[in-house]
């Protein structure tokens, strides 16, 4: 399996870690186990955060802050006087050899830059995987999620998070809304059928006109083939127009020629009139035979109530662009806690999503009410009314229909505005019909004052012209409608695709999670149940083609599939999580071959803290379990220290202790009992024996608990559950009686210059020092003689080692009193 570990961490200015000049310097072995504790506030958790950002390029527990709480100004330490965080990761490649070090730094005005290898940034997003990073709120967040949000995190920890994601946003494609919004159905469907319906009148307007010229009907004109050559006849047996259609299309003819060359037959200004009045009547005529009635007026007004009922109840305009605005923002994959309130910055405990969207529902209703008022107006063909208030209103007048059409594109008439409309069309068509007599009593004079003939052929080129602005309309209609038919028809094509595609990628994702949740759940219930010694069985219970995932207990006690989140108890419930998360690690870890555990057994108790740590050493991680990751422990508990200095021991583990503040700096202190002997002996050297003695006997307390902890000496339970029972005398009680019993017995490893060693130095410890310092009595000791006891403390650990190998000076622990 190829990966990377982590060979070492270099942090200055970031979070809790301030070593301005002097970064602090964590070194790890990939095949080894490294536990770092620390007291609460010196700067664990700031290496987890370190790593986080260097990874991921954010700190998720200070983004999720208010915004009142400027989380961002707190990623560099405060007290760095250049405001500058630096963090470099040393990437150890499995199985090449090569190391990699990338320089992830944080400038003062939050710029992040990366610096190494030319693929720094691929190989940081190579690493930026769920089980990474874990600590106590991850496990929790797990736990108490919904299950749509559990299950996509859980498809990140099986190497599907893109997958996962590109399901989200298909989805977010296909949805009818978004779509709708995005391509601008709602605008496409609003112009074809206005276009459908000035198709419609133009029709209509057509065949009327028809009709007039040649006098066929309405099913004549549909059966003709070329209505045009009909309508071109028609004017063409009229000898006095007769020039001006010879060699000519219909389309063609010029009619204000045909009019002009009728003035001048008869030679007056009578014709004309009659022509303009012709025209005038056609067009009044059609202005008034709107098609509109009461029916028609009612279904809009009721719609337009509705309306107006339902936004009442919803709200304002400008609360549903501030939820549709919320929605937007809350609905990314990018936005993950959909419980923060992207506009206020609070938490909440339940879903902001599932709350706007509650509240975006009767806005819903609104928008479909609209739609069936536009429909209305359209169908109708309301447009209509604009042109006949511009016909009848007087110059002094200011336009009102005109104002309230155009609302309809914004979705906004009102019940008072439709029956403004309807109040407004009976007065102008009054007007409309008191001018329409006016017209037909001056046409009826001029056509009694005229020839018959003349009267026929003046009305007959004005119908043919009427006709011939008709079918102009008519096919710049039709040429409009196909073209937007044609992008509807297209907005279809890519909505039916986004459908079947989201459909499609939504089964192969939830089949490809299936198969590899079938896979975890087994090692899942393995892991927990070398953590929890319970009868108690885990199961996650994942629908068909869903991407929820739920957490369920397929055995509790003598219970069968039961809720898990309603009975375990808090650790139970951590250690479910932690199964988990482990499980899926080693199935599916990818190219990150290590972990880092921050405080993940806070809720445990003792017992199942240690077992957490079995497990973790001998069934997860190396050297353990040759193909698994490098694990990377941070804990305060002073308990879980001792497991670890104990464990220290081996070869397989490493323990460092962190030391230090915010303010000044932070220090590993893996070598803390040679820090205490150099600091001792320099203060000997200075002649300051007070400071010196009272440090000799720290010294003497970390070589002797040594001793205990390497040779595995037994010692009473009170001594090893107890620190205020680790006194020097215990524990040289202890080493003594375990050495007299092994030679007693004749199994002691010790050769015998060792065995008297011990005596001799024993002796040099506590006369010199021991039964002086315990009255309390500074006065009787010389420098030089407390430098003698140091080396009798160096000497007296040394009868515990070996030299390995021989020769080499490289002395080494026994394993214990009676074996190497």
């Amino acid at each position: 399996m190829s990966g990377w570990f982590l060979q070492s961490i270099a942090i200055e200015g970031f979070r809790g870690i301030n070593n301005e000049g002097d970064p602090l310097v964590l070194n790890f072995k990939d095949a080894c186990i490294t536990s770092i504790s620390a007291p609460n506030g010196v700067g664990k958790s700031s290496i987890f955060d370190a790593v986080s950002f260097a990874i991921r390029g954010r700190i998720p527990k200070l983004d999720a802050l208010p915004a009142s709480e400027s989380g961002a100004e707190y990623y560099i330490n405060r007290f760095h006087h250049a405001g500058v965080g630096r963090i470099v990761l040393t990437l150890a490649s499995d199985g090449v050899g090569t190391a990699a070090a990338i320089t992830v730094t944080r400038q003062p005005d939050g710029t992040r830059t990366v610096a190494g290898p030319s693929n720094a940034e691929a190989l940081l997003a190579e690493l930026d995987r769920e089980f990474v990073l874990l600590d106590h709120d991850t496990f929790q967040s797990f736990i108490s999620d919904r299950d749509l949000d559990r299950g996509r995190s859980f498809a990140g920890l099986l190497n599907l998070r893109q997958y996962s994601e590109l399901r989200q946003e298909l989805q977010g494609l296909a949805n009818t809304r978004a779509f709708n919004g995005h391509c601008g159905t709602a605008a496409l469907l609003q112009q074809k059928r206005a276009l459908e319906t000035q198709v419609r009148t133009h029709q209509r307007t057509s065949q009327q006109a028809f009709e007039a010229l040649t006098g066929m009907t309405s099913a004549d004109h549909a059966a003709l083939a070329d209505p045009q050559a009909a309508a071109h006849r028609a004017l063409d047996q009229i000898p006095l127009v007769k020039p001006h259609c010879t060699g000519k299309g219909f389309h063609e003819i010029d009619f204000d020629a045909c009019v002009v060359t009728i003035k001048e037959a008869e030679g007056g200004d009578d014709r004309a009139r009659l022509a303009q009045f012709v025209r005038d009547q056609a067009t009044i005529e059609g202005l008034v035979n709107d098609g509109l009635s009461d029916d028609h007026f009612r279904r809009l007004k009721d719609l337009a109530d509705q309306r107006d009922a339902t936004l009442s109840a919803a709200g304002s305009a400008l609360v549903h662009a501030h939820l549709t605005a919320a929605a937007q923002v809350l609905l990314q994959p990018t936005w993950t806690n959909k419980n923060l309130c992207p506009t206020c910055g609070t938490e909440n405990d339940v879903s902001v999503l599932n709350k706007v969207q509650a509240s975006l529902a009767p806005y819903e209703a609104v928008q479909r009410l609209a739609d069936d008022i536009l429909t209305a107006w359209q169908d109708g063909h309301w447009s209509a009314l604009a042109i006949m208030e511009d016909a009848a209103k007087t110059e002094s007048e200011a336009s009102r229909l005109g104002a309230i059409s155009r609302q309809i594109g914004d979705n906004s008439l009102a019940g008072v505005q439709a029956e403004e409309l309807w109040t407004r069309r009976t007065e102008y068509r009054t007007r409309l019909l008191q001018r329409l007599d006016g017209i037909r009593a001056e046409r009826q004079a001029i056509e009694q004052r005229l020839p018959p003939s003349l009267v026929e052929l003046t009305t007959r080129v004005e119908q043919a012209k009427r006709l011939n602005e008709s079918w102009t309309s008519l096919r710049g209609s039709e040429n409009e409608l196909a073209q937007v038919k044609k992008s509807h028809e297209r907005v279809d094509r890519v909505k039916l695709f986004l459908d079947k595609a989201a459909e499609a990628f939504a089964a192969a994702e939830a089949t490809a999670a299936q198969r590899r949740l079938t896979a975890v759940q087994p090692l899942c219930r393995t892991l927990f149940a070398a953590i929890i010694h319970d009868p108690v069985e885990p199961a996650l219970v994942k629908p068909v083609g869903a991407e929820e995932l739920r957490l369920s207990l397929a055995r509790f006690w003598s219970l069968q599939d039961v809720s898990a989140q309603a009975l375990l108890s808090e650790s139970f419930r951590n250690a479910f999580a932690v199964a988990v998360y482990l499980a899926a690690a080693k199935l599916y870890g990818g190219q990150a071959r290590f972990m880092i555990l921050d405080d993940v057994t806070s809720s445990f108790d003792a017992g199942h803290q240690f077992h957490l740590m079995d497990v973790i050493r001998t069934k997860f991680a190396r050297p353990g379990q040759v193909d698994g990751p490098q694990v990377i422990l941070l804990s305060h508990d002073t308990l879980l220290e001792k497991l670890f200095n104990k464990n220290a021991n081996g070869s397989d583990w490493q323990h460092i202790r962190l030391e230090g503040t915010a303010r000044t700096a932070v220090l590993p202190q893996s070598n803390a009992s040679n820090r205490v002997r150099d600091m001792t002996v320099s203060f000997l050297k200075a002649g300051q024996v007070e400071d010196g003695a009272l440090r000799l006997r720290q010294y003497l307390e970390y070589k002797l608990l040594e001793v205990i902890g390497r040779i595995n000496i037994p010692v009473p339970v009170d001594f090893a559950l107890d620190d205020t029972k680790k006194q020097v005398q215990s524990a040289l009680d202890a080493i003594q009686a375990a050495v007299a019993l092994h030679q007693t017995a004749g199994q002691i490893v010790l050769d015998q210059q060792q065995q008297a060693g011990l005596q001799a130095n024993v002796a040099s410890i506590t006369g010199n020092f021991l039964a002086h310092y315990a009255t309390g009595s500074t006065q009787a000791f010389s420098a030089s003689s407390l430098l003698g006891v140091v080396a009798a403390i160096d000497a007296y650990a040394q009868c515990f080692t070996y030299e390995d190998p021989p020769g080499s000076g490289n002395r080494r622990y026994y394993r214990s009193l009676s074996r190497r």
